[in-house]
């Protein structure tokens, strides 16, 4: 279409073929939420959310297409209730655990029959699974043990499962959390990760390697134990994974950022006089991974026992490059991908396996190997890049798809640095607003509140684009992907530097002629949603138009009291100290005290089922709003919890949203 064939219409009114049931519908050509290299074999499987499924997650062998396990499985796990690394396939046999029931599973290659490999105790969640390559009897995993529900007394050890009797002991306890366990490649050595209250695993972890040994009766122990790296309270080493048999590749923060190490040890001196050491020559202000909140996002895989490839953050995009371990040399691998993430590497079969998404175009399962002449290789290996989808999203033109751009502002009053992505209007069919409008503007508040919003495609944030409203993402001051200090800025300040950030930056873009700042509305998702509840009671009135809190906070001390494990002591730090030592913070920078203040039109959107933030939080928080005659409406999702799983959610909630940024900035559209 050219120029002169595209109309013009008031920005935010566009017709729009990015649909909210069309969003809904995505799995098959997406969804991927982990991926499975099998280091016997080479062989490549994938994790993959289905919506119209009720959100189960199937597990998808990347050669045939097909589902390894019926529908009645659900791959999924709660371990530190972020999940994430719920199987591993080990010779063509599938383990995994299973949502329903917490039961760790087995499923032999050519066989239908799905075993149990750990006994029907629902209060114990397993994930992030090793399977010694000798013995494949014995599988390691975390355990995760919730007959004490309280928080403080959850039990994380890694446990040993026995396949052959189905029974599982302790093999590595003390630490209050454990990820990464691997054996090495010849099963001699078993390495780890872990970390203690009161941090989270941005804040510190170590990295531990053991001897694994053998007694009568072929029972597995742990032998000699070494500290590599890492220091509580104080330094981050993580996502260990084997590059041979005598040394294993990380990430560790020594520096301030996330930079590459090694641990180099030979098998006759043995571990104990191993060295760990920088890989780099010198330190670089990037960032070769993220924190680990998901035990399966992982940033690196070997590609040979001297080449690996890493994974860092640039400008909120991922940046492929290959380190040759005996010169400390790297290379940077151009690809077409802003966001590369599920990076798992054989060695032995010369490949890494990832998932690219690039910024305007379906994400790919990905395979990274090395020329006769040592050149990198990439090869597209699901969706087939040969096989153009000719229905549904991925079938869209690119024409319509808008690409982030990458700001860095300086902010007021002390010149603090704020990344953001801005993603103009952009629709196929449509050019301009009329009169010389700027487009309104949705703004993206992340979660965590230390997570990255990358800048991959998004169908979420296109849904806004194709119908002429700017999107921006804002990575305020408190993100990960930017170094350490960065992160820690918002300590003390939560609620304070997260939302002011996203003023300012508003503000900022409206000046250049990108957006109408008096036409900003602002939505996120957990931290994201208390940071819309936070906007509405602290920020100058007309700051934003109004405001969309998906599964948000209202009161910081209720759900301290009621955090899982995992982020305990969350709030403590981001408060600035205790309940106890600074009350009077907790209470300013909780909505719920203070809903006379709020004069923008408030959306809230919570799951009956979560466990993370209670739905009652929300419940509360709209009946005061309503009290006090302000203009809220609260819908709630049967089956739902801290996150969108169900199709229909997705769909319903995209529309609402939509309706209701229409009516408050009185522009009509369709979903």
């Amino acid at each position: 279409m050219t120029s002169i064939d595209k109309k013009t219409a008031p920005f935010g009114t566009w017709k729009s073929p990015v649909t909210a049931a069309a969003i809904a519908a995505q799995s098959l050509t997406g969804g991927l939420e982990d991926v499975y290299l099998d280091k016997a074999t080479s062989h490549v499987y994938f994790a993959q959310k289905r919506p119209e499924e009720n959100g189960r997650s199937a597990i998808v062998d990347a050669g045939t297409r097909k589902d390894v396990l019926g529908k009645e499985w659900n791959a999924r796990t709660k371990v530190h209730e972020y999940g994430g690394a719920a199987a591993t396939v080990y010779d063509g046999t599938v383990y995994f655990s299973n949502f329903e029931d917490n039961r760790v599973y087995m499923k032999a290659e050519g066989s239908e029959a799905i075993e149990p490999i750990t006994v029907d105790q629902p209060t114990h969640r397993y994930a992030d699974f090793t399977v010694h390559p000798g013995f494949t009897h014995f599988v390691v995993g975390i355990c995760e043990d919730h007959s004490d529900p309280h928080p403080a007394r959850v039990i994380n050890t890694l446990a040993l499962i026995n396949t052959k009797n189905a029974t599982t002991t302790t093999l590595v306890s003390g630490a209050d959390f454990y990820a990464c366990p691997r054996f090495s490649p010849d099963g001699k050595w078993l390495l780890w990760q872990q970390w203690w209250h009161p941090d989270m695993p941005q804040q510190s972890a170590e990295i531990k390697i053991a001897t694994v040994t053998f007694s009568a009766g072929e029972a597995l122990t742990l032998g000699e134990i070494v500290h590599v790296a890492g220091e509580a309270n104080k330094v981050v080493a993580q996502d260990p994974n084997w590059t041979s048999t005598t040394s294993f590749h990380f990430i560790c923060d020594v520096s301030g950022y996330l930079n590459p190490w090694k641990f180099e040890f030979t098998e006759s001196e043995g571990i104990s006089r191993g060295k760990a050491s920088p890989i780099l020559k010198e330190p670089v202000a990037e960032e070769f991974g993220a924190p680990q909140w998901w035990l399966s996002k992982h940033g690196s895989g070997a590609l040979s026992d001297t080449k690996v490839a890493f994974i860092s953050f640039r400008d909120a995009a991922s940046v492929l490059y290959i380190a040759d371990i005996p010169t400390g040399t790297f290379i940077e691998v151009p690809t077409e991908y802003a966001h590369i993430q599920y990076v798992h590497g054989s060695p032995a079969h010369g490949k890494v396996v990832f998932l690219g998404q690039s910024p305007d175009a379906v994400g790919f399962l990905t395979e990274l190997t090395l020329s006769a002449d040592g050149l990198p290789v990439l090869t597209k290996i699901f969706p087939s890049p040969t096989e153009r989808p000719t229905s549904g999203l991925s079938a869209l033109s690119a024409s319509h798809i808008s690409v982030g751009v990458p700001y860095k502002f300086s902010l007021a009053p002390d010149n603090r640095t704020c990344h953001l992505t801005y993603y103009p209007p952009r629709n196929a069919d449509y050019e301009g607003g009329v009169d010389g409008e700027k487009p309104p503007v949705v703004v993206l508040i992340h979660g965590g509140p230390y997570h990255m919003e990358p800048r991959a495609l998004d169908w979420n944030k296109q849904f806004w684009t194709s119908r002429g409203y700017a999107q921006v993402d804002v990575n305020y001051g408190g993100s990960s992907g930017f170094g350490r200090a960065y992160r820690e800025s918002l300590h003390g300040k939560w609620g304070v530097q997260d939302i002011a950030d996203a003023h300012q930056c508003v503000l900022i873009l409206d000046k250049m002629g990108l957006v109408d700042a008096s036409r900003a509305v602002v939505h996120g998702g957990s931290a994201g949603g208390y940071a819309v509840l936070q906007i509405a009671t602290s920020l100058p009135v007309g700051s934003f138009a109004t405001g969309v809190a998906h599964y948000g906070v209202s009161d910081m001390k209720k759900m301290a009291d009621i955090l899982h494990k995992f982020e305990y002591w969350l709030c403590d730090r981001l408060m600035g100290g205790s309940w106890e030592e600074c009350k009077d913070v907790w209470i300013e920078r909780s909505p719920i005290y203070h809903t006379e203040r709020v004069q923008m039109p408030l959306l809230v959107f919570h799951g009956r089922d979560d466990t993370v933030i209670f739905a009652e939080q929300m419940i509360e928080m709209v009946r005061e709003l309503k009290a006090h005659g302000k203009k809220a409406e609260l819908l709630l999702f049967d089956g739902e919890g801290h996150g969108w799983r169900k199709s229909s959610t997705v769909q319903a909630s995209l529309e609402k949203e939509l309706q209701w940024f229409g009516e408050v900035l009185g522009l009509q559209n369709d979903p």
